[in-house]
């Protein structure tokens, strides 16, 4: 079957430029599309716009800008632009003529694909977006009209076009793309960029399985409703092209992969994925040479997509336990640590012997029942650091103390050091099971993980300029000294000499200048929301830029930082993931070969890597701190707690991690447990209803009684007496919220009789069905109604959907109260206090801000903002306390429990085995006995 072409009409035109035409190929909203050939006598089509497109001169011009870019798509299953002409009356754009049928007219012909058809039309449509991709562009109209099939493959056509007509300001008030695939954020006007493709694609490839669309073909309207609210129906879609497909169709744009991620997946399942670091002869790099590969692939009549072999189940006594990926995925508690101490504010820069004096430049994770990390499937991203708007970058200049460059220099040069760890045997092998890695293609690399078991895997292959003890005491690892300037916005970082990574590459400040870089340009992991105010961060995040502005290598032993706003608190992400070094061959965030199994500098070196089973560590005895004492890290993945205590009952682990408010031991089971810098809470929806009133929000606190709800929930959880947890250093003491310190029943009932709440008072309480918040909710719904007499309506929302939690509560029409968890992404309190209540992020349904309470201060925006600039470490965590105070008189959240980590260990085996500050064991200090 080929695409029919038919003659020309009365009023068609025969010739436009110098193309002669001979048919017509067919017609829609932009245009028609004829056949014609050029002077040569080669067929091309020709792409007549509609006399309305061709507007001012301005718009002329940006059109012939779009078609420009759209030239620069490399031919791989495309249809390539090859000319255009808008200055004359009838614009029109000329590109290959590709002699085949469109998907939607062989759907309509001879139903659904099936097997090889279905993955060649895969891998060749998205080898063409990648292309399109990699030249900078957005199709923003892919669906299967837009995809001909040939006999050598599938192309892609009217790339560009899209942009190009919405440059013209034609049609700027109406959304780009046909209504069936477009993005969520194209219906809601957001920026349209490659992910929409990657999303149009998805529901594409959902159409051409099934013959129906993913969400629905009955009136626009309904389905763009679906489309913003509903998880899409994959019909008859089989694995493995069903599990990448729904990655590729969630609605929040940042948790979608890249294109080229997509890409190179698929190819991988066909056993064509190019050797990473090979040889390439097509002159492009790697980048070629994948779409090089795509288009043969899909070009391949034999292709097709295997689906992974599921792992056999463990066996007893094996040395290496593999267990097969369950379909939960709880993640442990959100990590994070508090800020650091030992700062010497005021010393002089000073350089180390042996270095010339540099010079200045001029110019988490949630607990268990909170929103899953970034990355991970669902839920919101992550606020980016530096969002103080209402205050902005002069006034915060302003607030900064004149003095000299400050020094910020961690206790303990080089940390605890694992050879006067106790007594102990060298040897052996430690044996674990924690949930896997909470990336979404499993990457372990420090440019992905956010927190859970992916920040464990990071920490023990990689060392980085600051390291996190299980005290949570920051100590210096890479980093001799870190100083900044008096406004905190310039910040020069010494790195130790002489270490390696295990491949052997020296490790210096640009293998950091590298790794940042590489954190800025993946979109699912903790760079996107802690590098944001970083010079340069946009455009490497947006892929205009390789490397970062603001993070630069002055010479092999400094790196010179430059955020975009002062920040004093800065040096406190520093031993995030986001910020280890990697060697050269990490290459791009895209390559799955690094991602997968990472080359690192940490106390162990990864051995083995199977995604969705375990992995196996050594030791690294080049680590340049010492060596460890294990010969090895045995880790199993399983997302199923009952699962991993089986595995510790049987003898086949030494560590298994629980469920967070799950933990009380069964006999015989000795419990591990530590606090988690994370704060369970009720968010009162300040906005509207019975929460607008603050003596209303603090009747709630006061009936209350947190020690029963520490009860319920194995009394691992304590009783929060503030908003940022006490794993934050100079926080959690009783004093600030007396509401929180002991529950008042008679306080509670006069404050809801001033508020005018008596009994029978109607109040939502709003949560997800995870294993914590059902239980919660009801122990608050029965203590309101005992001591106030309201009336609780418990309004439940699927876990695995955080999108519908949080449309809830921005509606227009919602009040009443929220239970919600949150734990800071960096050590300190600002990362704690103000996603959840700063003025300039209150949470709308045009957003993904967390500040779901509605509430507002000035005070605590001002207060907060001078924290920011007070280069004195005690001083900030005063002016923290000030901002937090002033939020608990306003009880502009309710605080409940503080989360704690809990795992069942076989502790009397070992010496110096204990839980770090994210609830993993210490296994770089530990030693058999």
């Amino acid at each position: 079957m080929t695409a029919a072409v038919t003659p020309l009409r009365a009023g068609d035109p025969s010739r436009l430029g110098a193309y002669r035409l001979t048919g017509l190929l067919g017609e829609g909203g932009q245009g028609a599309v004829f056949l014609a050939e050029d002077g040569a006598g080669r067929r091309v089509a020709v792409k007549l716009l509609h006399a309305r497109f061709s507007g001012d001169p301005k718009a002329r011009s940006r059109f012939a800008a779009e078609v420009a870019v759209a030239k620069r798509v490399s031919a791989f299953c495309t249809a390539r632009v090859l000319d255009s002409d808008v200055e004359g009356d009838r614009p029109y754009i000329v590109s290959e003529y590709i002699e085949g049928p469109s998907l939607s007219e062989v759907l309509a012909a001879d139903g659904p694909r099936r097997g090889a058809d279905l993955d060649r039309l895969a891998i060749g449509t998205m080898t063409a977006l990648t292309a399109i991709h990699q030249a900078g562009v957005v199709h923003r109209d892919f669906k299967p009209g837009n995809v001909l099939l040939p006999a050598d493959g599938p192309r892609v056509i009217d790339f560009g076009i899209a942009r190009a007509l919405d440059a013209t300001g034609t049609i700027s008030s109406t959304a780009v793309g046909t209504p069936a695939y477009m993005a969520p954020e194209q219906i809601s006007g957001a920026p349209a960029g490659p992910a929409v493709d990657v999303w149009a694609w998805g529901a594409t490839m959902v159409y051409a399985a099934g013959g129906r669309t993913a969400f629905g073909q009955d009136s626009i309207p309904a389905v763009m409703n679906r489309i913003l609210n509903l998880p899409p129906d994959l019909g008859d879609l089989a694995e493995p092209l069903r599990g990448i497909v729904a990655n590729c169709l969630s609605k929040d744009p940042a948790l979608r992969p890249t294109s080229q991620n997509v890409l190179a997946h698929l190819l991988e399942l066909a056993g064509s994925l190019p050797r990473a670091g090979a040889p390439q002869d097509t002159g492009g790099g790697e980048d070629a040479a994948i779409l090089t590969q795509g288009a043969a692939t899909a070009a391949t009549g034999t292709t097709q997509l295997r689906v992974p072999a599921t792992p056999a189940p463990p066996q007893p006594q094996t040395p290496r336990p593999q267990t097969p990926r369950p379909q939960v995925s709880p993640a442990l508690p959100v990590p994070g640590p508090p800020p650091p101490g030992g700062q010497v504010p005021g010393a002089p820069w000073a350089p180390a012997a042996g270095h010339g004096a540099p010079t200045w430049p001029s110019g988490p994770s949630f607990p268990d029942g909170g929103a899953p990390p970034a990355g991970s499937g669902g839920g919101p991203r992550r606020p980016g650091i530096g969002v103080l708007a209402s205050v902005g970058g002069a006034a915060l200049a302003a607030m900064v103390l004149v003095g000299t460059v400050i020094l910020v220099q961690f206790r303990g040069d080089g940390g605890p050091d694992p050879r006067t760890t106790p007594a102990g045997r060298t040897g052996g092998t430690f044996r674990m099971s924690v949930p896997s890695p909470a990336t979404l293609d499993e990457e372990i690399d420090p440019a992905h993980v956010t927190g859970g078991t992916g920040r464990f895997l990071v920490e023990q292959l990689f060392t980085g300029l600051t390291e996190l003890g299980a005290d949570g005491v920051v100590r210096n690892r890479l980093a001799s000294r870190i100083a900044s300037d008096r406004k905190c916005e310039q910040w020069k970082i010494e790195v130790k000499e002489g270490t390696s990574f295990t491949n052997g590459e020296r490790i210096d400040a640009r293998a950091f200048a590298r790794g940042w870089a590489r954190s800025a340009a993946a979109k699912t992991g903790s760079g996107s929301y802690l590098m944001t105010d970083i010079q340069g961060f946009s455009d490497v995040a947006a892929g205009r830029a390789d490397e970062l502005s603001g993070a630069r290598a002055l010479s092999p032993a400094f790196l010179d930082v430059t955020l975009t706003s002062p920040n004093c608190d800065f040096p406190a992400r520093l031993s995030e993931p986001a910020f280890m070094p990697v060697p050269e061959e990490a290459g791009k965030p895209d390559n799955r070969t690094y991602n997968t199994r990472p080359v690192g500098n940490g106390p162990f070196k990864l051995e083995e890597h199977r995604p969705g089973t375990g992995a196996a560590l050594v030791r690294n005895d080049g680590w340049t701190f010492g060596s460890t004492r294990f010969d090895g890290v045995q880790i199993v993945f399983s997302d199923d707690p009952a699962r991993g205590r089986a595995a510790y009952s049987a003898g086949e682990v030494d560590w298994s991690a629980l469920t967070p408010g799950r933990s009380s031991p069964a006999p015989g089971e000795e419990l591990v447990t530590g606090a988690s810098p994370s704060t369970r809470m009720l968010v009162p929806l300040t906005a509207r209803g019975p929460m607008k009133s603050r003596e209303a929000r603090q009747a709630v606190s006061y009936a209350i009684d947190r020690a029963k709800l520490s009860q319920i929930l194995g009394g691992v959880p304590k009783p929060a007496h503030g908003i940022v947890p006490p794993a934050i250093s100079g926080f959690g003491n009783p004093g600030p919220c007396p509401s929180c310190d002991k529950p008042d029943p008679a306080k509670a009932k006069e404050l809801a009789g001033q508020a005018g709440l008596g009994a029978g008072s109607e109040v939502n309480l709003y949560f997800r069905q995870s294993s914590v918040y059902p239980d919660l909710a009801e122990v608050i719904r029965e203590q309101l109604q005992t001591t106030l007499g309201w009336k609780v309506a418990m309004k439940a929302s699927p876990l695995e959907n955080f999108e519908e939690f949080r449309e809830t509560l921005v509606s227009k029409d919602a009040s009443g109260l929220a239970l919600f968890a949150w734990g800071p992404d960096y050590p300190g309190a600002y990362s704690m206090l103000w996603p959840l209540l700063g003025g300039d992020v209150v949470a709308t349904g045009g957003n993904s801000h967390l500040n779901y309470s509605g509430w507002k201060n000035a005070r605590f925006d001002a207060v907060i903002s001078e924290a920011l600039a007070d280069q004195d470490a005690h001083d900030r965590t005063n002016l923290f306390k000030e901002a937090e105070k002033t939020a608990l008189d306003d009880m502009a959240l309710i605080p409940l429990l503080n989360d704690g980590h809990a795992a069942v260990a076989r502790s009397d085996r070992y010496v110096g085995l204990g839980m770090d500050y994210h609830g993993f064991p210490t296994v770089t200090t530990a030693a058999l006995k």
